[in-house]
């Protein structure tokens, strides 16, 4: 009996080793394909992640670039236009002393200070040109829209064809390549 309870004992063990033999191949086929499979999805997906990444990097360096471009081009605006606002508000200024200097005046004490307002008008005149403020060309110009603003038309006759400038109601501005004003004109048709 003692043979068989050996027999019996050893039987299970080799079938015990069978057993363990066949759970090691599986386990070692399980663990070699699991094992590389999320190898291979963590790869995919750091890969993936550093692309998205990478374009994320690229779009955000390309919209620096653009606000970049467009901060200088907007300050070079803003240096090429200075002072916009003043030559603006002074041009009113600019009318009145024209209109002074319109004025026939008869006695020497009118005369005196119609010079005086020449000067003045002459001094600013050249403070507006020396800041890159200057008169549109109007009379006798062909009309242009974009720098004179009809106001009234005539006939055109012999003395003016039609679609040119006869006479200047108020003279217009620019500011380098700006229209501050349009002139203020009257168009032969």
């Amino acid at each position: 009996m003692s043979e068989e309870k050996h027999d019996s004992a050893d039987e299970p063990v080799e079938n015990n080793d069978a057993v363990n033999e066949d759970s090691n191949q599986s386990t070692d086929n399980q663990t070699s394909e699991p094992e590389s499979s999320p190898e291979t999805d963590q790869i995919e997906k750091l890969k993936a992640q550093l692309d998205e990444m990478e374009n994320k990097y690229l779009r955000a360096e390309a919209e620096i670039k653009n606000i970049q471009n467009r901060a200088k081009k907007e300050q070079a605006d803003m240096i090429k236009y200075d002072g916009q606002q003043l030559a603006h508000d002074i041009l009113p200024i600019v009318d009145n002393l024209q209109r002074a200097l319109s004025v026939e005046v008869s006695d020497e004490s009118g005369q005196q200070l119609k010079q005086g307002v020449q000067m003045v008008s002459d001094h600013l005149d050249k403070a507006l040109l020396d800041n890159g403020v200057e008169k549109i060309d109007a009379e006798g110009a062909d009309f242009d829209p974009k720098y004179h603003q009809a106001i009234q038309t005539v006939d055109a006759g012999d003395d003016h064809k039609a679609d040119t400038v006869v006479q200047v109601l108020q003279e217009g501005y620019r500011l380098k390549d700006r229209v501050l004003r349009p002139a203020m004109v009257v168009v032969a048709k």
